[in-house]
């Protein structure tokens, strides 16, 4: 009697891939590829939802050694009532097919939204965050709300379990490992996501279901249209100012704008004439290849390289401004019983207000032992102002923080959003304030417009 059970097509998970062994039939099978190297048809991961439909629909007998993924009995151990805005989120993502993204504004509670979903799966989750604060921070939160025990992957942690956090540089390097693992995939802040190595992430994962959350879905080199691919559509979206009060503190944003000194002026405007003459010259644009070429230009060539020191001198002069340190210290006195989040855009200045003001002072330099103490004395109350560059501009919990001051900062409008976002959490009847403080007639202006998510938001 022949054994012809060997002959079904069976689908395998290989490092990142899916291999279809023992077809028979004479079309080629759906999705797959010939790989000529290994005289295989393989597929990416990513495929697997849909070969699997396709072999379901047309009633093939197929053996499926591939998925590895596992039933989870999530329980809640603490209960939450959500808000409607994120009962509607769940159920639109839900509603999809399982795939897309909710766009949320920073403090409006998306991991509670994620949350919600894991528990409405039931399904091995990787949950992929930016930082390994938010990775520890989502470890935390996870466990509260199931008490179970969660796998961690990234920072000297290397423990898989069926609900594991990760990093993206993490996930990146070893998702060809475990892509069969995790029948859910969790992007926190998926607007990282689409980075030419990154995107590998859920190429390279089997999973059937796909949740992106962000505050800042749209880039501006336009690459999240590949998330309708990746993850799947915007299912779910609400802007900031349709929460406010209600479910975010409710904000005022000040705008003050200063003079430069006649010396910072001088400085300016002859290093300015360097810079602009140049790209002026050689048509340079700040975006697309032009751009890469004057960057990598500047380290051969004289000019490019004249250039481009002068506009880190006008950087310098502008961010660094006199008169924006005056201001700086007349909001500190009008805001002494505040908890306030000072924002500049390069190290030097942080370390020069610290010192000067005595300012807790956060940058990617301090160590992870006195960055908790910081951030811990600052929620208590025993420090009542922090100033940074960038690293609470993403995934740090303060909703104590009620006034925001930017001193500097680049013409990002995710940068801004996410900086604004930090002050918006609801607590209470808290008012929020935003001050931006920008530096008349100079390329700070056009930044400040730039980066603004509503232009209309003046």
């Amino acid at each position: 009697m022949v054994n012809t059970e060997m002959t079904i097509p069976t689908i395998h998970f290989h490092e990142g891939t899916l291999i279809l062994e023992h077809w028979q039939e004479e079309k080629e099978p759906p999705c797959f590829e010939w790989d000529v190297r290994t005289k295989q048809w393989r597929a990416l991961a990513i495929q697997y939802p849909k070969i699997r439909d396709i072999f379901l629909k047309s009633h093939l007998n197929f053996e499926d050694q591939a998925s590895a993924f596992l039933t989870c009995d999530f329980k809640w151990k603490l209960e939450f009532e959500p808000y409607p805005f994120q009962k509607e989120a769940v159920d639109a993502w839900i509603g999809t097919g399982k795939r897309g993204s909710i766009v949320l504004p920073t403090g409006s509670g998306k991991s509670f939204v994620a949350l919600d979903i894991m528990h409405q799966t039931q399904i091995s989750t990787l949950i992929v965050c930016p930082t390994l604060d938010l990775m520890f921070q989502w470890y935390d939160r996870i466990t509260d709300t199931f008490g179970i025990e969660i796998g961690l992957l990234g920072g000297g942690y290397h423990e898989i379990q069926p609900v594991t956090v990760t990093t993206y540089d993490s996930a990146y390097r070893h998702m060809d490992q475990y892509g069969n693992r995790f029948g859910l995939l969790i992007f926190d802040e998926i607007h990282h996501l689409p980075a030419e190595s990154y995107r590998q992430i859920p190429e390279l994962s089997m999973a059937s279901f796909r949740l992106g959350l962000t505050a800042t879905y749209r880039r501006s080199d336009s690459r999240h249209v590949d998330l309708n691919h990746l993850v799947g559509p915007v299912v779910y979206e609400k802007d900031v100012r349709e929460m406010s009060g209600e479910f975010l503190a409710d904000y005022e944003i000040r705008r003050i704008r200063i003079p430069l000194t006649d010396e910072e002026r001088s400085d300016y405007e002859q290093r300015n004439m360097t810079y602009s003459s140049y790209v002026r010259d050689q048509n340079i644009r700040f975006f697309g290849d032009r751009w890469q070429t004057f960057i990598s230009q500047s380290g051969y060539n004289p000019e490019a390289r004249k250039a481009m020191l002068a506009r880190k001198e006008m950087r310098y002069i502008v961010f660094g401004a006199e008169k924006k340190l005056e201001v700086l210290e007349s909001l500190l006195k009008q805001h002494s019983n505040d908890r306030i989040l000072i924002f500049t855009q390069d190290n030097a200045l942080v370390y020069k207000i610290s010192e000067t003001y005595l300012i807790p002072a956060l940058t990617h330099q301090t160590d992870k032992t006195e960055r908790k103490h910081i951030l811990q004395s600052f929620r208590e109350g025993r420090y009542r102002y922090l100033v940074t560059s960038k690293v609470l501009n993403e995934g740090v919990d303060v909703p104590e923080a009620n006034v925001a001051i930017i001193l500097s900062g680049s013409a990002s409008e995710i940068e801004y959003s996410q900086r604004r976002g930090r002050i918006l959490r609801k607590r209470g009847e808290k008012k929020a304030i935003l001050y931006e403080i920008i530096a008349e007639g100079t390329r700070e202006t056009n930044m400040s417009y730039r980066r603004r998510p509503d232009r209309a938001d003046q």
